[in-house]
């Protein structure tokens, strides 16, 4: 996976993506072949990101949401 280094997404990706500044092609350009290229290095980012994919679910979201709804004093 290749992403942007700014806004929330390096948060949300983890090390599960290579980084890259979403105003340069030619960044963006040679991390996409760099995993075009390495079968290996992409199988890796495959696997991380499915193990970061695995840390985000509607139940964890609902439970953690539930969490701060009980704790404000209204």
């Amino acid at each position: 996976m290749v992403t942007s280094n700014s806004t929330s997404l390096p948060e949300v990706v983890g090390n599960a993506a290579l980084m890259v500044d979403p105003e340069s092609p030619r960044a963006i350009a040679q991390a996409v072949k760099r995993m075009m290229e390495k079968p290996t290095l992409r199988n890796q980012y495959i696997r991380r990101g499915l193990k970061r994919a695995g840390q985000f679910s509607w139940d964890k979201t609902a439970r953690l949401t539930l969490k701060v709804y009980e704790s404000l004093e209204l």
